[in-house]
C-alpha cells in the first residue's frame, strides 16, 4: 500500500502544479486580470451580474467535477497498473523457479546419459554381447551425427547410428540379441529391422538392424567402424 501512496502523493503534487499553473494564466501574477474583471463585472447591470455569477458557478462546478473525475480515474488507472505489475512480478518468479528446477533435470539427464555411455566402445560392445548369445555380427558400423538444431539436447550430445548384419539367425535368437541390447542401459534403441528369409530353410533367416544411441561430445563428425564377423553357429 505505501508504493499507491507515493503514486497518490506525486499525483496530487502533479495536479496541484497544474492548478497553480492555470490560475496564473487566469487572474495573472499579482491578479491584474482579476482587478480587471472586477472592475468590468461592477459595471454590469444587476440582471448582468446575477446570469454571469450563475454562469461562473455553473462552470466552476463543471470543472470541479471533471477534475476529481479525472483525479480518481488516474489513481484507479494507478492502481490498476501496479496490480498489474505485481501479477505479472509474481508469474515471472514462478517462471524462474520453474525453469530452474528443469534445468536441473535437464542437467541431470545429460549427467546420467554420459556416465553411462562414456566407457562404451560401440564395436567391442556389440561383439561381447553376441559372443554371449552366439551370434555372427557382420557390416558392423556406427556413425556420429548431430541432433536437429530445435532440440535442446543439440547442444549437448549427438547421435550415434549403428548398423549391422546377422546372417542365418533364428527369429528367437534374433530377438534375444536385440532385447540384450536394450536392456543393457546404454540408452540403446532398435530403430529399424529387417529380415528376409532364406532359401532352402524355413527356421533361419538374414536380418539387418539400425541401433540409435546417444554420444556426449563436440561436433557431429561421424567415425565408421570397420566390418566385423563374430560369434558362433544360430
Amino acid at each position: 500500500m505505501s508504493v499507491v501512496a507515493t503514486f497518490t502523493d506525486r499525483f496530487k503534487g502533479q495536479l496541484m502544479g497544474s492548478l497553480q499553473r492555470i490560475r496564473k494564466r487566469l487572474f495573472g501574477t499579482n491578479n491584474e486580470k482579476l482587478d480587471f474583471l472586477m472592475d468590468s463585472f461592477y459595471k454590469l447591470s444587476p440582471n448582468q451580474r446575477t446570469g454571469l455569477l450563475a454562469g461562473t458557478v455553473a462552470g466552476i462546478a463543471l470543472f470541479v467535477l471533471g477534475a476529481v473525475g479525472l483525479y480518481f480515474s488516474q489513481v484507479s488507472r494507478l492502481k490498476t497498473e501496479l496490480s498489474q505489475s505485481f501479477s505479472s512480478l509474481h508469474e515471472l518468479q514462478a517462471l524462474k523457479t520453474s525453469y530452474e528446477q528443469e534445468n536441473k533435470n535437464f542437467e541431470k539427464l545429460i549427467d546420467t546419459v554420459e556416465r553411462k555411455t562414456k566407457q562404451m566402445s560401440i564395436k567391442p560392445f556389440f561383439e561381447k554381447i553376441a559372443n554371449e548369445q552366439s551370434v555372427t555380427l557382420e557390416g558392423l558400423t556406427d556413425q556420429k551425427a548431430a541432433l536437429a538444431a530445435d532440440s535442446a539436447l543439440s547442444e549437448k550430445m549427438q547421435e550415434v547410428r549403428v548398423e549391422m548384419r546377422l546372417p542365418n539367425i533364428s527369429v528367437p535368437r534374433l530377438m534375444t540379441f536385440l532385447v540384450e541390447v536394450e536392456k543393457s542401459n546404454k540408452y540403446l534403441r532398435v530403430q529399424d529391422l529387417q529380415v528376409r528369409g532364406r532359401y532352402g530353410t524355413k527356421l533361419y533367416f538374414d536380418a539387418q538392424a539400425k541401433v540409435r544411441g546417444y554420444d556426449i561430445g563436440g561436433g557431429a563428425s561421424g567415425s565408421m567402424t570397420g566390418g566385423s564377423s563374430s560369434g558362433g553357429g544360430n
